[in-house]
């Protein structure tokens, strides 16, 4: 998502509900604020290679339905 290109998670979530951050994730996933100074291709990197709960990550920091 080019929207996304070069920015933090932090940034990310500046622009999405905080209803984002209740989201379930799964065993093993890192928290919220263990990833916030990741950039948005790292996140696409780790969910293409399947590190537990990036793809997760990845859905929910793309998905139009939580923006603000």
């Amino acid at each position: 998502m080019a929207s996304n290109a070069g920015k933090t998670v932090a940034e990310i979530l500046t622009t999405k509900r905080a209803s984002i951050q209740n989201a379930p994730l799964s065993e093993g996933s890192p928290s919220w604020d263990e990833i916030m100074h990741l950039t948005w291709e790292e996140i696409e990197a780790k969910a293409q290679r399947g590190e537990p709960g990036f793809r997760t990550f990845h859905k929910l920091l793309k998905r139009k339905r939580f923006d603000k």
